[in-house]
C-alpha cells in the first residue's frame, strides 16, 4: 500500500461526563441482552411445552428490536424502555402459556479470556446482533420467518445455559449461520 499513511496512538477520552455516558449505555445494553436471554428462554420453554406452538410476531418483534438496539442504539431512555418491554413480553408469554419465565443472564459477564467456550458464546451473541438489522428490515417489509424467529429465541436461550459445551455451541453457530442467510435474503 502506501508508506505515506501515518498511524498515531489511539487514546480514550479524558472527558469524565462522556466516559460516564459511554459506560451507562454499555451497562444498559448489557441489561437489555440479559433480559433478551430471559425472553428467549421463556419463548423456548413455551415452544417445548406446546409442540407446534410458535409465539406471535409481537414477541419476535421485541426480540429483533432488542438485539438490534443492543449494539445500535445509544439513548439511555430508549434502552431502559425497551428492556422493560422485553421483560414485560417475557412475563406475558410465561403467564399466557403457563411456562416458567426465563431468568435474565448477563452474557458478557461470563466471557473470560482465553476460553474457547466463552469465545463461542461471544460469537453467538455477536452473530445474533449482526442478524438483527436484516431481520428488522424484513419485519418492517412485512416478511417474517418462523425458522429465523425460532432460531433467534432458541439461541438466546442457549446463551443462558451455562452447562452448554463447545459441541452444543458449535451446533447453535451452524443454526445461526443459516438464520443469517434467511434474514439477509428476506431483507431485500
Amino acid at each position: 500500500m502506501s508508506d505515506a499513511i501515518q498511524h498515531g496512538a489511539v487514546q480514550g477520552t479524558d472527558d469524565a461526563a462522556l466516559r460516564a455516558s459511554i459506560e451507562e449505555v454499555a451497562r444498559l445494553q448489557d441489561e437489555l441482552v440479559a433480559e433478551l436471554v430471559g425472553l428467549g428462554t421463556t419463548m423456548s420453554n413455551a415452544m417445548d411445552a406446546l409442540p407446534g406452538f410458535v409465539p406471535c410476531g409481537h414477541a419476535f418483534g421485541v426480540v429483533i428490536e432488542g438485539l438490534a438496539a443492543s449494539v445500535g442504539r445509544f439513548e439511555p431512555d430508549y434502552l431502559r424502555d425497551l428492556t422493560a418491554a422485553v421483560r414485560a413480553r417475557s412475563e406475558h408469554v410465561s403467564d399466557h402459556r403457563g411456562v416458567a419465565q426465563g431468568m435474565p443472564m448477563n452474557v458478557r459477564a461470563g466471557l473470560g479470556p482465553d476460553d474457547k467456550v466463552a469465545a463461542m458464546r461471544a460469537q453467538l451473541l455477536a452473530s445474533l446482533q449482526g442478524i438483527a438489522p436484516y431481520a428488522m428490515r424484513a419485519m418492517e417489509l412485512g416478511v417474517m420467518s418462523d425458522e429465523l424467529d425460532v432460531t433467534l429465541a432458541n439461541t438466546l436461550a442457549a446463551l443462558g445455559r451455562e452447562e452448554l459445551g463447545a459441541k452444543e455451541l458449535h451446533d447453535y453457530l451452524g443454526r445461526v449461520s443459516e438464520a443469517a442467510r434467511i434474514a439477509m435474503t428476506f431483507a431485500v
